[in-house]
């Protein structure tokens, strides 16, 4: 696609196409302001579909970005537009200096700072991560039902998650996100019970397409549309108000309800053209995409000037996008922080 064309079809991305803006942008004009960083590729659940029969546990110790590297990248990427960062794995709890991870990005100006986890940590460090400068989390919650969520994790206890969802609640660290992957056969028949949630509280609850990605991902056959689990809520709990869009999700809410239901589909209607994120792996390295076969290394930079041409050269080479075509094996999802 040309840029123009590309232009034309995508009027509301704020685009940054002078040489004399310090703001991040790509080839296209996209600007990029949003980095995910994978600070750790072990976890100590294996969820069905995130790590598959045969894999090596991850619960070994990995070898993580060090801190001052990433203060490096994040000072810099500031400087150049950087707004919101958020902190991945693996399970990023796993990581003893999380809270101080997180102080840094605050203190360097991020404006946003946010976390991706599966709860079993959360609850005994709400405050500590709260009291560092964490904005809000996003807990993976993929059953309600305690024999169904140790099936669907490894053995993970779904009590722990409801506490630590308490937890951040109390804490502040809100919106509490609640991220739930429906799997066709699986948890599909539990849709409107998490979709109901935001009835009683002021949850956003979203639901996320299935992404197989590599050799061993799982077939369409598993995966449910957004739109079919639209469809699922609306036939049992009324009609779904639009609200806008965040980022990659489309919301919306339900007649009375005091939180929100968000949708991502990267896989029915991709969000590629909008797409404003970089991500920072655990093998030190930028991608700039998820399923991008480039990746650019910071393993050794420990000068400003240096980190921004890095940061440059990986924003100039992220593609237009045509939709998520998954070629990342399995095993490397816990090292890109998808």
């Amino acid at each position: 696609m040309e840029v123009s064309a590309f232009i034309a079809r995508n009027a509301d991305i704020p685009f940054a196409l002078s040489g004399s803006d310090m703001a991040l942008s790509d080839a296209f004009g996209r600007r990029i302001d949003y980095l995910r960083v994978a600070v750790t590729d072990r976890c100590n659940l294996r969820c069905i579909y995130c790590m598959p029969k045969g894999v090596p546990s991850c619960a070994a110790p990995g070898t993580p970005i060090e801190k001052e590297t990433l203060e490096c990248l994040l000072r810099v990427a500031v400087k150049q537009g950087l707004r919101k960062v958020r902190f991945t794995g693996g399970e990023p709890l796993l990581r003893g200096d999380i809270p101080e991870l997180v102080h840094s990005a605050k203190s360097l100006g991020v404006a946003d700072v946010s976390l991706t986890t599966n709860g079993l940590f959360l609850k005994d460090r709400s405050r500590e991560l709260k009291e560092a400068g964490l904005d809000r989390v996003n807990i993976s919650l993929d059953s309600l039902r305690p024999e169904r969520y140790a099936r669907l994790t490894g053995g993970g206890s779904v009590e722990h998650v409801f506490g630590a969802i308490t937890s951040a609640e109390a804490e502040g660290l809100s919106p509490v996100k609640i991220n739930v992957v429906p799997i066709r056969g699986i948890n599909d028949d539990e849709i409107v019970e998490f979709a109901a949630l935001t009835h009683m509280k002021p949850f956003h609850v979203r639901f996320i397409e299935l992404m197989p990605v590599g050799e061993e991902g799982w077939g369409t056959e598993r995966r449910i549309s957004s739109s079919q689990v639209m469809k699922i809520i609306s036939a049992s709990l009324g009609r779904l108000e639009p609200v806008g869009a965040e980022g990659t999700s489309r919301n919306f809410r339900l007649d009375g309800s005091k939180g929100f239901l968000g949708f991502i589909s990267p896989m029915s209607n991709h969000f590629c053209g909008t797409c404003n994120r970089l991500r920072l792996t655990t093998r030190r390295t930028l991608r700039p995409c998820l399923f991008s076969n480039e990746e650019f290394s910071i393993a050794g930079v420990d000068s400003d000037d240096d980190m921004e041409a890095v940061l440059r050269r990986v924003a100039q080479s992220k593609p237009i996008g045509k939709g998520c075509r998954p070629s990342i094996p399995l095993e490397a999802m816990s090292q890109v922080g998808g």
